[in-house]
């Protein structure tokens, strides 16, 4: 039994609990000490995910004083965005944007969570919690309970700290296959590129394919790809490798490489809701408990906006007592990753498997000369070149009306001529 009692438990080690820890102690560093980490797995740990870490995410590691420095990684400067055989290719802007192994990098995170004065406890799984008069008691699946006032659910898709509080998700859980081969350096079409494909819903699922530049665990040049998109259920798991193969022979260079034989490894995946629960009474929820972004499937941005939220709700809830946390669907909804989330949410509820896609129809066509279109703002933001608020303003909406204008009458004849054709 651990008599100490903590101002906050967090439940799992991975980038959301480690960034909350982190931006308590960077705020308040007299909480060293009064921080208890409890995560079930030894680090480093392997995590399934393309690797991708946006320039915004970089940015806010740099701003808590966060180094990066020996992390290996693979510096990259642009997207290629796919839709059957139309493509654009934006580029970033800054060199803030990488890929790199998620173990790597989640270890990282989690030594400077102990380095700053957090108690990280590895090998801890947690068995359940539950809220007493004056706080929250956590229990281990050995039996030994710990203390806190505050209790943080930062224990990811799988996890269950919504579950123990009665506050079940209400994102839509996909599954997501990833794989790694080696990669040819010489391949130019990913060398510094982040290719992502969003033909995949020809193939029945509104998802997208990636193909991202990467290191193996010996620091080899290796290609991180995947496929999103499938219902979390029996048999979606054929299904969406199939898909996979179909897509990537859009990309010969890349299907070159491919080996005689694929490892999947699947892996669950639950889209951002902004109106779910975010907190209850000394609980809150962080990172891949809200969800991830549902365009790019990044969960980084997620966990860092919403790690420094909550750091902020606690230190409030502390100082007034007030446990409630209500500020902290505000807060979410203003946060840095919202307006990259609303953005990309109104795309894939268009990229329903309409030929041709309306939103690559916008962003393929010619555009005004010295003029930006929704890709531009988009990719700007995305690697925080500009602040995710231009998405915002009345200058991002116009072109928006500009462009649909314009391209609007030769979509609705293309959907006309391909609805013929089909009948």
């Amino acid at each position: 039994m651990d008599t100490k009692k903590y101002k906050v438990v967090i439940v799992g080690g991975g980038p959301a609990g480690s960034l909350t820890a982190i931006s308590l102690l960077h705020l308040r560093p007299e909480l060293a000490g009064e921080i208890l980490l409890l995560e079930a797995k030894a680090f480093p740990r392997d995590k399934v995910c393309g690797g991708g870490v946006s320039g915004r995410v970089t940015a806010a590691l740099e701003s808590l004083g966060i180094s990066l420095e020996g992390l290996p990684r693979v510096p990259v400067s642009r997207f290629s965005v796919y839709f059957e055989k139309e493509i654009c290719n934006p580029v970033f802007g800054n060199d803030k944007c990488f890929v790199t192994r998620r173990s790597d990098f989640d270890d990282r995170l989690l030594n400077e969570a102990a380095a700053r004065g957090a108690e990280v406890r590895t090998h801890t799984p947690v068995a359940g919690a539950y809220r007493e008069s004056r706080g929250i008691t956590v229990v281990d699946r050995s039996g030994n309970t710990h203390h806190a006032d505050i209790l943080v659910g930062a224990d990811g898709v799988n996890g269950k700290s919504r579950v123990w509080f009665g506050a079940p998700h209400r994102g839509r859980k996909t599954l997501l296959l990833q794989t790694e081969f080696p990669r040819d350096p010489e391949c130019e079409s990913i060398d510094d590129c982040m290719l992502m494909d969003f033909s995949v819903p020809k193939y029945g699922f509104p998802g997208y394919a990636w193909f991202f530049p990467s290191l193996g665990e010996e620091g080899e040049p290796v290609v991180n790809a995947g496929i999103s998109g499938a219902p979390f259920s029996s048999g979606s798991y054929s299904l969406l490798k199939e898909a996979f193969l179909a897509t990537v022979k859009y990309h010969p260079e890349i299907e070159a490489m491919l080996p005689p034989r694929i490892h999947f490894k699947p892996y669950p995946e639950r889209e951002f809701f902004p109106f779910q629960s975010g907190a209850k009474e000394r609980v809150i929820f962080v990172g891949e408990q809200l969800g991830v972004d549902c365009f790019t499937g990044e969960g980084l941005g997620v966990c860092a906006d919403s790690a420094k939220a909550a750091a902020l709700e606690i230190i409030e809830a502390l100082a007034k007592e007030d446990f409630s946390f209500r500020g902290y669907g505000r807060r979410i909804r203003t946060a840095e990753f919202f307006p990259i989330y609303f953005v990309g949410k109104n795309y894939m509820l268009q990229n329903n498997g309409i030929q041709p896609n309306f939103y690559f129809a916008m962003v393929t066509r010619q555009k005004p000369l010295g003029k930006r279109n929704v890709v531009d703002y988009y990719t700007a933001a995305f690697s925080g070149k500009e602040p995710s608020t231009v998405l915002y303003t009345p200058k991002f909406w116009g072109m928006v009306v500009r462009d649909s204008a314009a391209v609007l009458p030769g979509w609705l004849r293309e959907i006309s001529g391909t609805s013929s054709s089909r009948r």
